[in-house]
């Protein structure tokens, strides 16, 4: 669940700074003003998106380490019982 969690901020962070660095690379040469907002709305929606992806790499690498565990746990009690 931590490791969701983790993922999900650094993809939000990411993709913001992704989202607005492009905007402001695409547009350089632009006024100001219509920049700003632009970059903005595009940082925003390409966090949001990076939250999601973070979210289901971080919940797989949760749910891969639960079943490796669990098998792990299952190899030592029949090592045991032999």
């Amino acid at each position: 669940m931590g490791r969701t969690l983790l993922c999900s901020l650094a993809g939000t962070g990411v993709g913001f700074l992704v989202g607005f660095a492009a905007v402001y690379t695409a547009f350089g040469a632009q006024p100001a003003r219509d920049t700003g907002p632009i970059a903005l709305f595009v940082g925003i929606f390409l966090a949001g998106t990076g939250a999601i992806a973070g979210a289901i790499i971080g919940g797989v690498a949760d749910l891969r380490e639960s079943f490796r565990r669990k098998d792990q746990a299952q190899r030592e009690t029949q090592d045991r019982d032999k």
